[in-house]
C-alpha cells in the first residue's frame, strides 16, 4: 500500500515539475517564433516548419526507440551501462544520418522540398542531430531514475540558448532581418547546451559512485536486446514521420494549385503551423502531464484485472479532457485568438486559431486515451489509429485544399482528431463495457464554461469601464482570460468534489 502511495506521489510530483517546465518552455517557444517572424517573416517560419518533419524523421530513425530502451533497462539500477551502450548506437547512427543530410542537402531541398532556401536549414539542423540524440538519451536515463528536474529544466536551457543565439547574432551583425538558416543556427547551440547540462551532473556522480561506471560495455547479446526492443518503436515513428513529412511538403505545393504564389503558400503554411497551431497546443502541457500520471495507473489496474477501477479511471479521464477542451474553446475564441494575432502581428492567426480552437476537446482526449490504450498494452492499436489520422489529413490535403485553400487543411486536422478520439473511445469503452455519460462529460462542463466566460466579461467591463479607464488591449485580454480560468477552476473543483477523486 505504501509503495503504491509512494509511486503515485512520485509520479504526481514529476508531472507537476514537467508541467511547470513545459509551460515555461512553451512560453519561450512562443518568444522564439515571434523572433523568427520579426527577423525572417512568415515565409521564413513556413520554411522552418517544412523542415521540422525531416529532422523528426531523422530523430525517429536514430534515437526514438533507443532512448525508450534507456528508460526500460536503466530503471532497476543507477549503472550507466545501458546508457553508454545506447549512446554508442545512437551517436553512430546520428553521425551517419548527419553526413547524409550534409552531402545531399542540395538534392533534398531542390528535388524533394522543391525549395532551394531549405538547404541551409537542412544542413544546420543536421549538425544538431547528434546533440539532440544525446540530450534525449540522457533525459530518459534521469526519468528511469525517477528524476524529473534535470531533464525538465534542460528544456529551458535549450530554449534560452537558442533565443540568446539569435539575439546575439542580430546585435553583432547590427541588422533588422536575417535569413532563416542563420536564425535556426541557435538550434545547434541549444541542443549542445542541453546535452552538456544533462551530462555534467552524471559525470560528477560517476566520480563519487564508482559502481555506476564499473561495467560500461554490453555483450553482443545485450545489444540484440536493445535493438529488438527499439526497432518496432523506431519503425512506427519512422512511418508516422514519413507521412507527416509528405504532408508538410504537399500543403504548400497544393496551395499553389489553389492560386497562391510560392511565397504566399509558404507564408500561410508558416502562419498556420508555426503560429496558430502552437497557440492551440499550449494547454496540451496539462494533458501531457496528466497522460504521464495516467500511464502507470492504467498499467497497474490493467495488470491486476481491476476492470471496475479502470473503467472509473477512463470515465473520469474522458470527463477531465472534455472539460479542459471545452473551456479552451471559449478562451481561444474570446481571448487567445486576438492575443495570438497581436503577438505575431498577423491577422490570419486570429481566423486560424478560432477554427483550430474546436480541435481542443478531441486533441486532449486523443493524448490521454493514447496513454490509456498503451497502458492497457494495445500499442499496435495506437499505431493503427495514428496512421488513420494522418491518412485522413492527407486525403483532406488533396481533396479540400484545392477548393478551400488552407482552410481545407484546418478542417482536415479537425476531422482527423475527431475520428481518432472516437476510435479510441469506441475501443476502450467496448473493452471495459463503459456506458457514455454525455451529461456529466459535456453538458456540465459546457454550462460551467458559459458561466465562466460571461463572468469574466462582466467583471472586465466593471473593472476597465468604471474603475480603470485606460488599459492596453493586452491587459484587457490577459485579465479576462485569467478571470475566466479562475471562475472555471472554482466551479469545476466544486463540481468534482462531489465525485470520488481519480
Amino acid at each position: 500500500m505504501n509503495n503504491k502511495l509512494s509511486l503515485k506521489g512520485g509520479i504526481f510530483k514529476s508531472a507537476i515539475i514537467l508541467t511547470i517546465a513545459g509551460v515555461l518552455s512553451k512560453l519561450l517557444g512562443f518568444y522564439f517564433r515571434i523572433l523568427l517572424t520579426n527577423y525572417t517573416g512568415a515565409a521564413g517560419v513556413g520554411l522552418f516548419q517544412m523542415c521540422i518533419p525531416l529532422i523528426a524523421l531523422a530523430f525517429a530513425v536514430c534515437c526514438s526507440g533507443f532512448s525508450v530502451a534507456v528508460s526500460k533497462y536503466s530503471a532497476s539500477s543507477p549503472s550507466l551501462k545501458w546508457l553508454f551502450c545506447v549512446l554508442k548506437i545512437t551517436i553512430s547512427l546520428s553521425i551517419a544520418v548527419m553526413l547524409l543530410f550534409l552531402i545531399f542537402s542540395d538534392f533534398i531541398a531542390n528535388h524533394i522540398f522543391m525549395e532551394s532556401r531549405c538547404e541551409g536549414i537542412i544542413r544546420i539542423t543536421a549538425i544538431s542531430l547528434p546533440f539532440m540524440c544525446i540530450h534525449n538519451c540522457l533525459s530518459n536515463y534521469y526519468y528511469s531514475q525517477k528524476e524529473s528536474f534535470l531533464p525538465a529544466s534542460s528544456q529551458l536551457v535549450e530554449q534560452l540558448v537558442r533565443i540568446g543565439t539569435i539575439i546575439l547574432y542580430v546585435r553583432i551583425k547590427n541588422v533588422s532581418t536575417i535569413s532563416i538558416a542563420d536564425a535556426v543556427t541557435g538550434n545547434i547551440f541549444g541542443e549542445f547546451a542541453a546535452a552538456t547540462y544533462c551530462a555534467i551532473p552524471l559525470f560528477f556522480r560517476s566520480i563519487h559512485n564508482k559502481s555506476m561506471t564499473q561495467k560500461l560495455s554490453c555483450s553482443l547479446r545485450e545489444y540484440r536486446y536493445i535493438v529488438k526492443y527499439a526497432f518496432p518503436i523506431n519503425a512506427n515513428q519512422t512511418v508516422l514521420h514519413l507521412l507527416e513529412g509528405a504532408e508538410a511538403i504537399l500543403i504548400p505545393a497544393i496551395l499553389c494549385m489553389h492560386g497562391l504564389s510560392k511565397d504566399d503558400a509558404i507564408s500561410q503554411f508558416g502562419i498556420l503551423t508555426g503560429m496558430a497551431l502552437p497557440l492551440v497546443l499550449f494547454p496540451c502541457t496539462a494533458a501531457n502531464s496528466f497522460a504521464l500520471m495516467l500511464l502507470p495507473k492504467v498499467s497497474d489496474e490493467s495488470s491486476n484485472v481491476l476492470s471496475d477501477h479502470l473503467a472509473v479511471t477512463v470515465k473520469r479521464t474522458v470527463s477531465m479532457c472534455l472539460s479542459l477542451g471545452i473551456i479552451s474553446i471559449f478562451l481561444f475564441i474570446n481571448y487567445g485568438a486576438r492575443l495570438g494575432a497581436m503577438m505575431f502581428h498577423e491577422d490570419s492567426v486570429y481566423i486560424y486559431t478560432c477554427i483550430l480552437s474546436w480541435l481542443c476537446p478531441f486533441l486532449y482526449l486523443k493524448i490521454s486515451l493514447t496513454s490509456v490504450t498503451n497502458g492497457m498494452g494495445h500499442t499496435a492499436l495506437t499505431f493503427i489509429i495514428n496512421i488513420t489520422g494522418i491518412i485522413i489529413r492527407l486525403a483532406c490535403v488533396f481533396l479540400l485544399i484545392p477548393k478551400l485553400g488552407i482552410t481545407g487543411y484546418l478542417y482536415g486536422v479537425l476531422i482527423s482528431n475527431i475520428c481518432m478520439s472516437l476510435l479510441y473511445i469506441f475501443n476502450i469503452y467496448k473493452k471495459l463495457n463503459i456506458q457514455p455519460d454525455p451529461f456529466g462529460s459535456i453538458i456540465v462542463p459546457l454550462c460551467i464554461a458559459v458561466i465562466s466566460i460571461f463572468s469574466s466579461r462582466i467583471i472586465c467591463r466593471i473593472v476597465f469601464g468604471l474603475i480603470i479607464k485606460e488599459a492596453e488591449e493586452y491587459t484587457l485580454l490577459l485579465t479576462g482570460a485569467a478571470i475566466c480560468c479562475i471562475v472555471y477552476i472554482i466551479l469545476f473543483i466544486h463540481e468534482q468534489s462531489e465525485q470520488r477523486p481519480l
